[in-house]
């Protein structure tokens, strides 16, 4: 077990990082951003520091698993370096450079692009589509779940989120489905598979991608077009003017939020308005990108 029922470190990994690294922890912090149950900052008695991640479950060891890969085969200033990866049982621990010096758009309320970052982080994920994946990564084509036709099933859980007009669902929902099933999700690029603000920060210029753990080969496209679906939140440019031609994309992305928002009826109220908002952003790309009727529904920020 890595972490106490308070989410404080327990002294087994305590015990299992001095002795991996050879030198004493004496401060353990929760960093602001990441999910993960038990993600530390290590300080330690010489004055270095390192980011400590440990898995929890059968689900968290399969994923740090695949970040292991990752990090320790791929030579690039892209990924965050590997400092040890310790084996102990079924959950492993994966410890790397401490990146807190870094600025990370997600540590600050609101989250804060500086200016040109949205552009190196485009430049980033087209060096990510260069570089070799491991071959053990999943293959994108064996995770893609159509979605347009779920919603034409559920065509009043879509219309009750009220997004849009009947109307305009009725008159573009064919192309909405054509579109989805033309997504080049194919390939053998690496594809990091899960880009957003806080999965990413900026170290001068140097872009630094962590949480591999969705890692996959298929399109580099896929993980420009996901970013770029949710950086109109966050004061990005308009998906559009960087992918004219992404309306597959859009049309996916879209269709999966907007099944997050009508389904996931747990969620926080705050997750939810987030998943219409991305969904409205995506239709409002589809629409401009594709041979549908113009959008007339909402914009993303009329959704509270």
């Amino acid at each position: 077990m890595a972490v106490t029922k308070d989410g404080h470190p327990t002294q087994e990994l305590h015990t299992l990082i001095a002795s991996a690294l050879g030198k004493e922890p004496i401060d353990w912090h929760r960093p602001h951003t990441g999910l993960s149950a038990a993600s530390f900052v290590v300080g330690f008695a010489d004055g270095s520091s390192a980011f400590v991640k440990a898995a929890v479950d059968d689900l968290g060891a399969k994923g740090l698993r695949t970040e292991h890969e990752i990090v320790s085969s791929i030579d690039s200033d892209l990924v965050a370096r590997e400092l040890a990866w310790l084996e102990d049982g079924d959950r492993p621990v994966l410890v790397m450079e401490d990146l807190r010096a870094a600025h990370w758009p997600a540590d600050h309320d609101p989250v804060t692009w500086k200016p040109g970052q949205f552009d190196l982080l485009f430049a980033a994920l087209r060096r990510v589509g260069e570089l070799p994946p491991p071959a053990s990564l999943p293959s994108a084509r064996d995770g893609f779940r159509p979605q347009w036709p779920l919603i034409e099933r559920e065509a009043d859980d879509f219309l009750a989120l009220g997004l849009c007009s009947e109307a305009w669902f009725s008159a573009a929902l064919d192309g909405l489905v054509e579109a989805e099933g033309n997504v080049p999700v194919g390939g053998d690029a690496l594809v990091h598979n899960d880009v957003r603000s806080d999965n990413l920060c900026f170290v001068g210029r140097r872009v630094v991608l962590v949480d591999w753990a969705q890692a996959i080969r298929g399109n580099p496209q896929q993980d420009l077009a996901s970013a770029l679906a949710t950086l109109p939140l966050e004061g990005g440019p308009d998906p559009f003017d960087v992918l004219p031609d992404g309306g597959p994309w859009a049309a996916h992305i879209a269709g999966q939020y907007a099944r997050r928002a009508a389904h996931e009826t747990q969620a926080p109220q705050w997750l939810r308005m987030v998943f219409q908002r991305i969904a409205v952003i995506c239709l409002s790309w589809a629409s401009r990108s594709l041979d549908l009727p113009p959008w007339t529904g909402a914009r993303w920020h009329e959704i509270r």
